[in-house]
């Protein structure tokens, strides 16, 4: 298995926002934006493989694994307004965004706030509402604060997560947990500062703000599913082809909400025709 290469920071909006890199000055940029609680390790096999045509990026979003805790919260403009702070510091031109769960919510915010900038947009596993089977779900156990061990860490995503090899379930945990002083493990993500469950899920006003970006974007969007995640209805992905300019789905089979890390291969497999890998 490759490793992840080193980190490296950047100061955005007073605070340390880390990021990894792939490929070379000149390509095209793709930048990958993981999903909540999770961490940019996510994107590792498909940014590896995405090097050999992008110049890819792949952020720790605010108060997520390497990056600093944010003073000023965790609301949606936030975080966009930190994506768009990286692409102007870094003088990017057009690029394409790939986003998996909020990534994706914050990929198309930000194209509908900066037409013409993006190219292309994946968004995995996620939409601009949830299916009714997901909010008539009976409410997920709350999230475990610490672990005794590293080991237990990964029992427990394991609970939630049966497609995942072991091994890639395991790194996934080390970039999600780290270790304390009293040698327990805890999570790198700022739980305590996330509203939980997302408002995202019911808030009239954010569902309406993610439709208004589908129907305005111009650039082709991309959904992909995981064929095993109740999140994104069949209804949803016609709608959004019927509002959006030009949206493709696609569904990976043997995959939970976090396609990339459940079925790499097949994820790349997906994937790489729309944005001509």
């Amino acid at each position: 298995m490759s490793s992840m290469p080193i980190s490296k920071t950047v100061q955005i909006d007073g605070y340390s926002l880390a990021y990894y890199e792939w490929g070379k000055q000149g390509d095209p940029v793709l930048i990958c934006l993981h999903s909540h609680t999770n961490s940019a390790t996510s994107w590792r096999e498909f940014a590896e493989f995405a090097s050999g045509k992008y110049h890819v990026f792949a952020i720790d979003q605010r108060g997520h694994g390497k990056s600093e805790w944010a003073k000023n919260g965790y609301a949606r403009d936030r975080f966009v307004e930190d994506l768009s702070e990286f692409i102007n510091l870094n003088n990017f031109g057009e690029l394409t965004l790939v986003g998996c769960s909020m990534g994706g919510w914050h990929s198309i915010l930000y194209a509908a706030g900066n037409p013409g900038r993006v190219q292309r947009i994946v968004m995995v596993d996620i939409a601009p509402e949830p299916s009714p089977e997901r909010l008539q779900a009976p409410p997920l156990a709350p999230t475990p604060m610490e672990f005794l061990t590293l080991e237990d860490g990964c029992q427990w995503l394991r609970s939630g997560n049966p497609w995942a090899t072991d091994i890639r379930l395991r790194e996934d945990a080390e970039s999600r947990l780290k270790k304390t002083y009293s040698g327990t493990w805890a999570w790198k993500a700022d739980l305590n500062g996330f509203d939980n469950p997302l408002p995202d899920m019911t808030s009239t006003a954010l569902i309406e703000r993610y439709w208004s970006a589908i129907q305005s974007i111009e650039c082709p969007i991309l959904e992909i599913r995981g064929s095993e995640s109740n999140l994104v209805s069949d209804e949803t992905i016609k709608k959004m082809k019927r509002v959006g300019k030009s949206v493709l789905s696609v569904d990976v089979s043997n995959a939970g909400h976090v396609v990339m890390v459940d079925q790499p291969e097949s994820f790349i497999k997906a994937i790489r025709t729309f944005i001509n890998l």
